[in-house]
């Protein structure tokens, strides 16, 4: 292994300290370290610095931040196919693998080839307005079709293969990835997907119904959302993985389908998801009163 990128979240003090203990371990080694720019400055060491997209052509990307940096990288890196190693620095940590204390025998592993690939499906997300592509965007956890600032009620006719299979007022909807379905679908009720489950989960946002439920479709699916705001009201938005935002037009046609790619995240423990749920969620716990 020659080359390693390395993307600190540049807000967090312990992310780039560690980053920088990191970079002189791995050039001691000589191994040529790739920072991203927006953090390089930061970093000790003779790094060579450069935008995401050329530091995911490193070998493997290590990621020091939460889940919403390794979301942030994978869309990047899942295009090059590129494995992340995630290091566990945020609140969650359900994409990330690693501990800071741990982190220099994990690197080691995986220069010597003792590691394991996860395969994560990935997400592509398509806007249409008036049949012309606007917006396209790879995602990893979801792609989020929402009301804008005022509280009024969306009209969203979802299909699946372009069969109508409901029309929600809701003030929004999800469609998500497993790796995504611990994160906002299941704030709003949706299922927990092992992320080695090839499917899509649609889960509409507050929805102005008593049996409305989150439906799980097969990867192979294409899902259509067209969305209708009220008279006089233009505010949706096309929100990927909580990150990016494209404004919405009444009328606007979204189709969410499974990438042509997958993120590759660096384990050790398959099985591992399931004792994230007990850690982070409390998963199955039992709680008095």
């Amino acid at each position: 292994m020659k080359t390693i990128g390395l993307v600190v979240n540049p807000q967090k003090k312990d992310a780039i300290e560690l980053g920088g203990r990191i970079a002189e371990w791995l050039e001691s080694r000589r191994v040529r370290v790739v920072v991203e720019d927006e953090a390089a400055r930061f970093i000790r060491g003779e790094v060579h610095e450069a935008p995401l997209e050329l530091v995911c052509e490193s070998d493997i990307v290590v990621v020091l931040g939460g889940d919403g940096t390794i979301l942030r990288v994978a869309r990047t890196a899942g295009i090059k196919g590129t494995p992340i190693l995630g290091v566990h620095l945020g609140q969650y940590g359900f994409i990330t693998e690693i501990h800071p204390p741990d982190v220099m025998d994990a690197i080691g592993r995986v220069i010597d080839g003792d590691y394991i690939v996860s395969e994560r499906m990935m997400l592509c997300a398509e806007l249409a307005r008036n049949e012309e592509m606007v917006f396209e965007s790879p995602a990893l956890n979801d792609a989020v079709v929402s009301k804008g600032p005022l509280a009024r009620l969306l009209k969203l006719h979802t299909y699946v293969d372009e069969r109508l299979i409901a029309t929600y007022a809701a003030d929004g909807i999800i469609v998500s990835s497993p790796t995504g379905s611990t994160a906002y679908s299941l704030s709003a009720g949706g299922p927990v997907v092992n992320p080695d489950v090839n499917a899509m989960i649609i889960t509409p946002i507050c929805p102005h119904t008593l049996n409305a439920r989150s439906l799980v479709v097969p990867d192979t699916a294409t899902v259509h959302i067209i969305g209708e705001c009220g008279e006089g009201d233009d505010s949706m938005m096309l929100t990927i993985d909580g990150q990016l935002g494209f404004q919405m037009h009444s009328g606007d046609r979204v189709t969410v389908r499974r990438a042509g790619y997958s993120a590759r995240i660096i384990c050790w423990d398959p099985m591992g998801f399931y004792d994230k749920l007990q850690s982070r969620l409390r998963w199955g716990d039992r709680f008095s009163i």
